[in-house]
């Protein structure tokens, strides 16, 4: 039988389901005059998305830049266009993707969080991950290659794209099932000897409910103390084969109750200063790594608080994307920098065109995807 927290994450994820904007041509409906749908991508696999391009090409789509795709707003235009859109930087691009923008000659644009690229302006970081932890994410001498092939427009994703605590209710703590379950952003940022950590825990770290970064109200520190104290017991048990002992959860959660009531919310000057941080060290590196600004930002997971839209203001952004969460949102915001939604590439093969397919065809796929892939904190 699910736990709590699990019909939580269940119930949350059915709420944006029903909030997630999904286009006409997905029900096999053609494109509104000057339609341009956008894309989002995270890993590819090499024959998916050589049939993707393969698709686009010989249906006559062309494929823009962010630039491009913001200069054709509101003008009338009867050529079929796309913009593809990359997030995280993973080395997959540039092993895979890069190689076959390459052989169709189709650009893109690559959204980077400039904290977990290898190299050593990022690793000069005051925040803490594992040595580990940017493995399989690509190195600022692949970012300037990215660049240098006049394909890829390399833009902004954030700079920790970080997950924070606001709250006090317990979701869980990092065991080895779960750690080989999520992914390295499932984990939210948490204080470790006074210094904030990114990536994946120790075992034994509890984990409280979360909200992306740039989309929080208010972020909450964690007691430490209580965090290294679950740590210890772990440890002092055996490691991983703590996890095998009947009624280890509810010895962790005594631990927790032990410490009950020493979270603490961030000042609201505080929480502005750490968002505006974000902009500030990421146009900081994109300056010393690679010659230039950010003119955009996709935000990770949905689109920003209030505050971050003001702050990516204030840095000078042409635009910001979201996801098909946010399309209610971004109907009624007004602020001065254009917010767009996009989907997810697996629609791409969707679009009206010889080849095109059919949603009967993927709904069974759909679904088990859907299940698999609920985040854990948030």
């Amino acid at each position: 039988m699910p736990d709590l927290s699990s019909l939580r994450r269940l119930s949350r994820s059915l709420r944006r389901l029903g909030q997630t904007h999904y286009p006409r041509f997905l029900f096999g409906a053609g494109l509104h005059p000057g339609e341009i749908p956008i894309f989002v991508f995270h890993d590819v696999r090499p024959d998916e998305f050589a049939a993707d391009l393969e698709f686009l090409r010989r249906n006559h789509y062309r494929c823009l830049s962010a630039d491009e795709y913001l200069e054709r707003q509101g003008r009338p235009c009867t050529e079929r266009a796309v913009l593809l859109t990359f997030d995280d930087a993973v080395q997959n691009f540039y092993d895979v993707t890069l190689p076959l923008l390459r052989q169709y000659e189709c650009p893109a644009t690559l959204f980077v969080p400039t904290f977990w690229m290898r190299g050593a302006a990022s690793e000069s970081e005051t925040a803490t991950v594992a040595p580990s932890g940017r493995d399989g994410f690509m190195s600022w001498d692949g970012l300037r290659t990215c660049l240098e092939s006049g394909l890829v427009d390399v833009q902004l994703h954030g700079h920790r794209h970080a997950l924070v605590f606001t709250s006090n209710r317990l979701v869980g703590f990092a065991s080895p099932e779960l750690l080989r379950r999520h992914h390295i952003f499932d984990w939210p940022m948490r204080r470790e000897a006074k210094c904030d950590a990114l990536g994946r825990p120790a075992l034994g770290t509890p984990i409280y409910e979360a909200q992306p970064l740039l989309s929080a109200h208010h972020r909450i520190i964690e007691d430490e103390a209580a965090a290294d104290a679950c740590g210890r017991m772990v440890s002092e048990a055996g490691g991983a084969m703590f996890f095998e002992r009947p009624g280890w959860a509810a010895q962790l959660r005594a631990v927790i109750k032990q410490h009950r009531g020493a979270m603490t919310p961030i000042p609201p000057g505080a929480l502005r200063s750490f968002v505006a941080s974000e902009f500030e060290q990421a146009a900081a590196l994109f300056a010393r790594e690679l010659g230039t600004r950010p003119r955009h930002l996709a935000y990770p997971w949905q689109l920003g608080s209030e505050l971050s839209l003001e702050l990516a203001h204030e840095a000078g952004l042409r635009s910001v994307f979201g996801v098909g969460l946010d399309f209610r949102r971004i109907r009624r915001l007004r602020t001065p920098v254009p917010a767009i939604a996009r989907i997810k590439g697996e629609w791409l093969r969707f679009l009206p065109g010889e080849g095109r397919r059919h949603l009967r065809e993927v709904i069974p796929e759909k679904v088990r995807s859907f299940i698999r892939s609920q985040h854990f904190a948030h």
